[in-house]
């Protein structure tokens, strides 16, 4: 596993995510959307360090659908969380990355 790759692309992502949203009004249902970023066999610290220098935020490996990570990439609270998410997922999608959008209402 490349880790500087892979921070590069959380970046991008990040910031395709920013670009996206960034005249979006923050209305419609409150929500803890995140993306979920399954990563097999690689190190949780490294992975975890590359999150980190990508600006995002992550609490550690956890269980959901196979292992992986869940990340918070907005600090939006309605359309613009969900619109966050939505572009984050096709953008590691596009990179040849495993990853889903988690969607919840709070």
């Amino acid at each position: 596993m490349d880790y500087n790759k892979l921070t590069e692309d959380l970046k991008a992502a990040h910031n395709a995510s920013k670009d996206a949203t960034e005249f979006t009004v923050d209305g419609g249902t409150a929500n803890v959307d995140k993306v979920f970023l399954s990563l097999p066999r690689a190190r949780e610290a490294k992975v975890l360090a590359a999150i980190k220098a990508a600006g995002l935020y992550c609490r550690g490996k956890r269980r959901w659908i196979g292992d992986g990570y869940m990340l918070t990439v907005s600090k939006g609270q309605g359309d613009v969380n969900t619109k966050a998410v939505t572009v984050f997922v096709a953008e590691m999608e596009r990179r040849g990355y495993q990853v889903l959008a988690y969607r919840q209402m709070d």
